[in-house]
């Protein structure tokens, strides 16, 4: 079980996060993405749209884990499209990735937005 207070603390703190997915045959692949909390949910996007293997897997299972060192925040994900949602995501990316250029813009776009997952501590 998940701390959740750390896991949304790590969450909220670190610019870039390690995402734990798992193949289909178990084999775990950790991904760095970014992450933001907003109202006490975290939320995390894939800038390169329904794509890419991280988001494949983690659609597939619903579940994965944030690794920080020695410490590890198993989670659950589902799909956020609620709109005024999305847009309180949106102003938090611009506020914690600010300079990040062309990737912040990557990640606040409507394509990707389709793409935004509520994280929940487990």
């Amino acid at each position: 079980m998940t701390d959740s207070s750390a896991a949304l603390d790590h969450l909220d703190r670190t610019g870039t996060v390690r995402l734990a997915t798992r193949t289909e045959d178990g084999r775990e692949i950790v991904t760095k993405i970014w992450a933001v909390v907003v109202d006490g949910e975290a939320y995390i996007r894939n800038g390169y749209g329904d794509s890419s293997k991280w988001y494949a897997r983690l659609r597939r299972t619903g579940e994965a884990a944030f690794v920080d060192g020695g410490a590890r925040y198993d989670v659950t994900v589902q799909l956020a499209d609620d709109e005024a949602t999305n847009a309180k995501i949106d102003d938090a990316y611009s506020g914690k990735y600010a300079g990040s250029g062309s990737s912040l813009r990557m990640m606040i776009t409507g394509d990707v937005r389709t793409t935004t997952l509520r994280v929940t501590p487990v």
